[in-house]
Order: structure tokens, then C-alpha cells, then sequence
């Protein structure tokens, strides 16, 4: 039990379970005022643990007078200690800190993955299409001459050369009946085994022509279509004079691979991390630059409030965190000041 005179803001430590009765009383060592303690009962709450009497200081009667009445200081009540122990509801700075710090990295990566998923799918399928459309075209182009004088190895050679270009997935030409004259696939190890199967045992399949056919009047015609379990971007071009069409397809679902394994490359990742980590360290720079100011002139004012009028505050930390410290000291000062003119 902490208690302190009310003249001279001396402090003493009592242990009341050494206090036999219900109170004891001992004199000031330093003013010499008798100051009564009271023990605590047990169904009091432990804010209000603490009560103290202090009385004036009683002249004795060998002076040749009685004594005088003692006066009896109050408690300070519950929400007071509360107070000065620091308790009280609210979140910490650190938690507005890092709920700042955890929305900008949503906000942040909302936003990106909103643009990436707005624009660059767009992207991609425009320059899909574009290098689709330009070797269909090269290849139509090529095959022109074979295939009007019914040159059909010619033919197949080309279509073949086109379907081993980089992301090529099949490359095939049909006659003016629709009948598949040549047809070839880049490789049948990225289909599924029904579908090599298939292939294996009938040919070009006539579905794939079908799935992107060409309407009458129409010249050229793109389609996303799925072929063997995988997506591809179907490009058919009609050759002249009725001869034919040709059919040029490129991977799609391997550029969505690429740009995965771009994205949950070591080099991104990293530099995610990296990202985290810096906001991290800013965290902590943050919360321990106003954080620790503001605890310990916390510390200060419970400090000053138990009668340590002597300490001096020091202002540190940001500037309101200063300001606050300065207005601290001031009023420390004069609080002091006036307990000094009391005593005189």
C-alpha cells in the first residue's frame, strides 16, 4: 500500500497486512503530521483498496493544550486510479499503424490486379490474334500455287512446316468439299490421351474445322475453341476462288502459363517480399517513434501524480508529442509552485 502525506508529498510503503486492528497511525518523518491509515476490508474493490486518513499535526499535551481534531482526507475515487494506471479502452497507435499499413497493401494490390485483369487479358488476345492472323496468312499465301495444281505433298509440307512454328498448335487446309487435305498438330503430347487417340486412329479430326467453320460471305473468321483439353486461338482464312480454307491455331493456354509463371516467378516474389519487408521496418520506425514518447510521458504525468514533483519532463518524439511534453512541464511547474506556497 502506497501511502503519501498531504502536506509534504512524502511517500511510504505500508504492508496493511502487518496492520493489527482496524487502522494504525504513525507521524511524518518530514513534517511530522500523524497520518492514520485505515486497513482494508475485504469486499472493497481494488481501486478503493487504499484509503488513507491524514490528520494535522497534533501538538501534544505537555505543551499545555488539548489536541486538535483530525481531519480526514478522502480517497480519490475509482475512475481517478483508473486513470492514473493507465487503464481505458481504445486501440494502441501501433493498431491504427498497421491497420494504415495493411490497407494501403490491399488497396495497392486491388488495384493492380483490377488493371491486370481488365486490360492485359485484352492485350494478350489482341497480339494472339495478330500473330494468328499473320501466319494463317503466310501460310495461305504459300499453299496458293500447290494446292491449284493439286500438289497435295507440297501442301502437306507446308502445313506442316507452319505447325512446328513456336506456339503453333495445328495447321490444316481443307478442298472446296471440305474435306481435310492436310493436317497437322505441333505436338500431340500436349492433349489428352483420348484425344491422341483419336487422332492416331482416324486423322485430323473434322470437329475442329467444324467448331470455327466459315460462314458464307465471310473471308477470314478468329475463335477461341478447345481442342484436346487445351484452349487455342483458331484463325480460318478462305483461299481464293473457292479452293479451300486453311486453319492456323496457336496455343492460348500456354501463354496463360507464361504470364502464371511470371508472376509466381523468384523475381516477383522477391519483390513482393521486398515490398512487405520495407513496409514492415516503416511499421516499426513509425510505431516506436511516437509509441515510446508517448509512453514514457505517460510514465511521467503517474509519476508526478504520486507526488514525484522533482522530475523533469523532456520533450521527444514528433512535434505534438513535444508540445504535449512542454505543457506537461509547465503545469509540473506549476503544481510544484503552489505546493511550495502552501507549506510557507
Amino acid at each position: 500500500m502506497l501511502v503519501i502525506c498531504e502536506d509534504c508529498a512524502k511517500k511510504y510503503n505500508i504492508d496493511e497486512m502487518k496492520i493489527k486492528g482496524e487502522s494504525a497511525r504513525f507521524s511524518c518523518r518530514e513534517c511530522g503530521h500523524i497520518i492514520v491509515v485505515k486497513k482494508p476490508s475485504k469486499n472493497i474493490s481494488a481501486a478503493n483498496e487504499n484509503q488513507v486518513v491524514k490528520e494535522p499535526e497534533v501538538k501534544s499535551g505537555f505543551a499545555g493544550g488539548g489536541s486538535r481534531e483530525s481531519n480526514q482526507v478522502p480517497s480519490p475515487p475509482a475512475s481517478a486510479a483508473t486513470a492514473t494506471s493507465g487503464g481505458g479502452k481504445g486501440w494502441p497507435i501501433s493498431a491504427y499503424l498497421l491497420l494504415t499499413l495493411v490497407t494501403g497493401f490491399f488497396v495497392i494490390s486491388g488495384t493492380f490486379s483490377y488493371l491486370y485483369l481488365k486490360y492485359i487479358p485484352e492485350i494478350i488476345n489482341q497480339q494472339i490474334e495478330l500473330r494468328t492472323i499473320a501466319i494463317s496468312k503466310s501460310f495461305a499465301g504459300v499453299i496458293q500455287k500447290p494446292l491449284l495444281v493439286r500438289n497435295y505433298l507440297q501442301v502437306n509440307k507446308e502445313a506442316q512446316r507452319t505447325s512446328a512454328l513456336p506456339g503453333v498448335a495445328y495447321a490444316a487446309v481443307t478442298n472446296k468439299r471440305g474435306i481435310v487435305i492436310a493436317g497437322f498438330f505441333s505436338d500431340l503430347n500436349k492433349f489428352d490421351r483420348q484425344f491422341v487417340m483419336k487422332v492416331k486412329k482416324k486423322g485430323f479430326p473434322k470437329t475442329i474445322i467444324n467448331a470455327n467453320a466459315l460462314p458464307a460471305g465471310m473471308k477470314e473468321k478468329s475463335k477461341q475453341i478447345s481442342v484436346g483439353g487445351q484452349r487455342v486461338f483458331d484463325h480460318v482464312i478462305a483461299l481464293p476462288n473457292e479452293e479451300g480454307e486453311v486453319h492456323v491455331a496457336v496455343y492460348v493456354s500456354e501463354i496463360d502459363d507464361a504470364i502464371r509463371n511470371v508472376l509466381l516467378s523468384p523475381l516477383t516474389l522477391s519483390l513482393v517480399g521486398g515490398v512487405l519487408f520495407i513496409g514492415f521496418v516503416i511499421f516499426l520506425l513509425l510505431t516506436r517513434s511516437i509509441t515510446k514518447p508517448t509512453r514514457e510521458l505517460t510514465d511521467m504525468a503517474n509519476r508526478i501524480s504520486l507526488g514525484e514533483m522533482d522530475l523533469t519532463i523532456t520533450p521527444r518524439g514528433p512535434r505534438e508529442m513535444r508540445e504535449l511534453a512542454v505543457a506537461f512541464e509547465r503545469m509540473r511547474y506549476s503544481v510544484k509552485a503552489a505546493m511550495e506556497r502552501l507549506k510557507k
